[in-house]
């Protein structure tokens, strides 16, 4: 038997080590072990190795020959029962959220004064991180969807017997049913479509003007406008004299001089709605608005939809700015990153608590988080980290000042390489190298090409280190 010479055995010694790497290093993600678990789904290609053993491929049993005493064995291996994944299903609990390289993006005040300040700074972060390319952000919106709207058949009750009062010429009744639906449905501003509203004003209008109740009449018939503009009394089913009123509470109206309205949201960012038409996002200044009540509705991913009938007054300017609520599971996110802002692990080397479970209720692999501060003066600092929730990488202390177009781009710069992997801060290397690397004969005798396939496992083997280098498809995610 021939002996082997160092060189050979430090080399024999290199590919079991790369090996026995290589099968271990997949564990460490989600991600790569749910890739190589589906190749191994296929229960005919767990199976093929076990008769290829005993039996040639070219002299496959026959079917006939199942009833023989060894066919059993062979139909376990080659055809494994398919019922039974089935029956076992109902009992398995739930699947945990699919990682993804989605991002989630949060700012925390470290003060109460700063809270309207850092939600700028997430929504400014946020809106800037998901225009470059590679980033995606979770959706906060699919994540915690807003609760079932309200139910309106009440109010379409109301509405309804109304109607019939009116058809059967009983205006007196007709108008308080109308009545009591307004109120009804001015109780869900952000359910309510507003057409179905302003329809109701003037069916009470017309009601009223059968009346004798003029004042009253137009009093309606404007709110209808205001709810609806676009809305017109349906021709056969009134007359003239309505026509006629309506037109002339429109004219009444546009002669009045006209209001603003200036509409933000904490958080900001969220979707204003008017009178059915989208008007942008929060913060909205000066908006110009014929005077009286419209019906305001703002909608934020992961929020309750916000609604009002908001008032304007002729030649006053008005403000709206309600705190939007966040949907319980966003709100116990918060709470986690709250914590994570106060804590002292905040800039240390390795994940803080609570990073991992945000990234695990959000399904992210990625989580960006900003600390605002705001002095005494007003000026608004924030210092941005970033964590890769599987690969335990971090980004710390990257400063942003809101108020700089040039700190902003940079900051933001240097966090969408992070995400990206064009930059990883850390160390060139891990520390706990195995010895053999780190003698001279070692790098001696291993070719280049094997030094760099060699260096880039141990590194990935590394465990809750720091890496230097991102292995892998730069920005296209693993």
């Amino acid at each position: 038997m021939r002996l082997k010479t160092p060189l050979a055995l430090s080399l024999a010694l290199l590919l079991g080590t790369a090996s026995a790497v290589t099968e271990a290093a997949p564990r460490r993600s989600p991600s790569t072990s749910a890739r190589k678990s589906k190749k191994k789904k296929p229960a005919a290609e767990q199976s093929a190795p076990a008769p290829e053993s005993s039996t040639p491929a070219s002299e496959e049993p026959p079917p006939q020959a199942a009833d023989a005493p060894v066919a059993p064995v062979a139909t376990r291996n080659l055809a494994p029962a398919p019922a039974a994944p089935a029956e076992t299903a109902p009992a398995v609990s739930p699947a945990p959220p699919t990682w993804t390289d989605g991002v989630a993006v949060l700012a925390l005040p470290s003060s109460p004064n700063a809270t309207p300040a850092a939600a700028r700074v997430e929504t400014g972060l946020r809106d800037a991180l998901g225009a470059r390319a590679e980033v995606t952000l979770v959706d906060l919106g699919a994540l915690f969807p807003p609760p079932p709207a309200a139910s309106l058949g009440e109010g379409d009750a109301l509405f309804d017997e109304g109607k019939g009062l009116y058809d059967n010429l009983d205006p007196e009744a007709a108008a308080k049913k109308f009545t009591e639906a307004v109120a009804f449905y001015e109780r869900y501003p952000a359910e309510v479509k507003p057409e179905r509203l302003a329809r109701v004003y003037v069916f009470l209008g017309a009601s009223r003007l059968l009346n004798g109740d003029t004042a009253g009449a137009q009093e309606a018939f404007t709110r209808a406008q205001l709810t609806a503009p676009a809305l017109q009394p349906e021709s056969e089913l009134f007359g003239q004299d309505v026509h006629e009123a309506f037109n002339a509470a429109k004219v009444a109206l546009s002669r009045q001089p006209r209001g603003t309205l200036s509409i933000d949201s904490v958080p900001s960012g969220a979707q204003v709605v008017m009178k059915g038409e989208r008007l942008g996002t929060t913060p909205l200044k000066d908006v110009e608005l014929a005077p009286g009540s419209h019906p305001v509705v703002l909608t934020l991913p992961g929020h309750v939809p916000f609604g009002v009938f908001q008032p304007v007054a002729p030649s006053q300017r008005g403000e709206l700015r309600p705190t939007l609520e966040p949907m319980p599971g966003l709100a116990e996110v918060r709470s986690l990153a709250a914590a994570v802002s106060a804590s002292r692990s905040l800039s240390s080397d390795t994940l803080p608590p609570g990073v991992a479970e945000i990234g695990e209720k959000l399904g992210a692999r990625y989580v960006v988080l900003a600390r605002v501060e705001q002095d005494r003066k007003g000026r608004t600092q924030a210092v941005l980290y970033a964590w890769d929730v599987q690969l335990k990488n971090r980004l710390r202390g990257v400063k942003l000042d809101p108020e700089d177009s040039r700190e902003r781009e940079k900051a933001v710069s240097e966090v969408h390489d992070f995400l990206t992997g064009k930059h990883v801060p850390g160390r060139a290397l891990p520390i706990a190298l195995p010895e053999m690397v780190k003698q001279p004969w070692f790098w001696a005798t291993v070719g280049g090409v094997a030094v760099a396939t060699t260096a880039g496992i141990l590194l990935a083997s590394q465990p809750q280190k720091p890496l230097g280098v991102r292995l892998g498809n730069f920005g296209s995610g693993w």
